[in-house]
């Protein structure tokens, strides 16, 4: 292990180090700067019935998820910055149906870009592997979906433009469908068979996607923020991963917006609205989705607040040759459920199953946040699970219903400091006849601790 980690620091050493100027005098030098920084993030999961919602399966799974990532910055003001991150996620299984072992995993690039501005920070051209969120990751923040949330890169170019109260990024998105752009490093069996080796490659997509688009945001008119944007996606599926799903390109563009309005200083509205077109072979893609809620603040001595609103997603109507179900784009996240995006697992989506993929829903939610100190706050989410059409499952047939169930989360943050956080989350799921019997209700729980040095 001392050889690898020797390698490890090599190679984050050289990959920072690439960009130092050769030579030059103090002057010329004057605006160099380095930062490094370590994260590790330790999650314990529990959950049960989440996938398949059948209680005659015992399917009870409980883990531990180890995520460390290091990472440094050189940077030559005002102008240009390295930036490399590596990263490793391990699980330790208490409880699995699947009996797997320990394993250290692998040590990915997470994230590997250069970033130049111009002098007045009117412009900037980031190149590499970076992470990209924007509003509320309805439409784009997630890169990787298969590899959990482990990461979220994406392999992009980004040029932001900003003048006044408007900025512009344009985008070019190329997402691989395993990690095999840049180096691992990959754990070997040991003699005790209880430390084995990530063997087959690590899924980060269905397919090989590709996207271009301009991102515009600003808050010019008063009380407002308003985002649009417009994005052409393509995705070339994988034939074993897609098991049965169309086998042709799809392309497809969004159209959307996303406006915040401050009422005043105890009320707000927000909502984000798309619309997509696009063609697979001989399938034409057409669909809409979107989110709308308000905003009250109860009490702001606590910071007390209540929401309410509702999300409403597309879905496909089998009995049209076309295909009408959202598709989430890059936002495929635990965006409004940590425990449902598992259940898209026993639903097939476009002929196949998908991790994530929020389509076919619609759902009424309200949600309640109360600050109890500047340290601790508890949220209480309530959703209304609805579909538009009828479950598709895996092996053939169809659910009996459109109601997907009934869901209740709650989550306690604390901060114990600047650098240590974390939180306890219970989620409940109790599914309705979406789903066939013998149904049961699945739980989620989740304790985090997080450190950020």
């Amino acid at each position: 292990m001392g050889r690898k980690h020797g390698m490890i620091r090599q190679w984050f050493a050289i990959a920072l180090l690439a960009g130092l100027p050769a030579g030059g005098t103090a002057e010329e030098n004057q605006g160099l700067s380095f930062k490094f920084g370590l994260s590790e993030r330790i999650r314990n999961e529990y959950y049960n019935n989440i996938t398949d919602m059948n209680k005659a399966k015992d399917d009870r799974t409980d883990y531990f998820r180890i995520r460390t990532s290091i990472w440094g910055q050189v940077r030559y003001a005002p102008v240009a910055t390295v930036y490399l991150k590596l990263t490793n996620e391990f699980r330790k299984f208490m409880l699995d149906p699947k009996d797997r072992d320990f394993t250290w995993d692998e040590i990915v690039c997470d994230n590997l870009y250069l970033k130049l501005e111009s002098p007045c920070k009117a412009a900037s051209l980031t190149v590499g592997r970076q992470n990209l969120n924007y509003g509320e990751g309805f439409i784009l923040l997630e890169g990787a979906p298969w590899d959990g949330s482990r990461t979220i890169y994406h392999d992009a170019v980004k040029l932001s433009v900003k003048r006044g109260k408007t900025a512009v990024d344009l985008l070019a998105i190329d997402n691989s469908r395993i990690d095999d752009r840049l180096p691992l490093m990959r754990g070997a069996d040991l003699s005790d068979g209880k430390l084995k080796a990530q063997t087959p490659d690590q899924w980060m997509n269905d397919g090989q996607e590709k996207a271009f688009g301009a991102y515009v945001t600003t808050t010019a008119l008063p009380r407002m923020k308003t985002e649009a944007y417009f994005i052409r996606k393509t995705e070339d599926p994988e034939p074993w991963i897609n098991r049965g799903g169309p086998a042709d390109r799809l392309d497809l563009n969004t159209l959307g917006a996303r406006v915040q309005y401050t009422v005043s200083e105890k009320f707000s509205v927000t909502g984000e609205w798309a619309g997509q077109t696009g063609t697979q072979g001989a399938i034409d893609h057409k669909a809409f989705g979107g989110y709308t809620y308000a905003t009250y603040c109860v009490d702001a001595a606590s910071r007390s607040s209540i929401s309410a609103g509702a999300i409403c997603l597309s879905g496909d109507d089998p009995s049209t040759p076309d295909n009408e179900g959202w598709n989430p784009l890059f936002s495929r996240w635990p965006k409004w459920s940590e425990l449902y995006i598992y259940a898209h697992l026993n639903e097939v989506i476009r002929g196949s199953t998908r991790v994530a993929y929020w389509t076919n829903i619609w759902a009424p939610y309200v949600a309640y946040t109360m600050q109890f100190t500047k340290k601790a706050s508890l949220n209480g989410n309530f959703y209304l699970l609805k579909a538009f059409e009828n479950r598709v499952i895996p092996g053939g047939g169809t659910g009996s219903g459109l109601n997907r169930g009934k869901e209740v989360q709650f989550w306690l943050r604390y901060a114990f400091n600047k650098n240590v956080s974390g939180h306890i989350l219970l989620d409940q799921l109790v599914p309705g006849d979406f789903y066939a019997f013998p149904r049961t209700a699945g739980p989620f729980c989740r304790a985090e601790l997080f450190i950020n040095l």
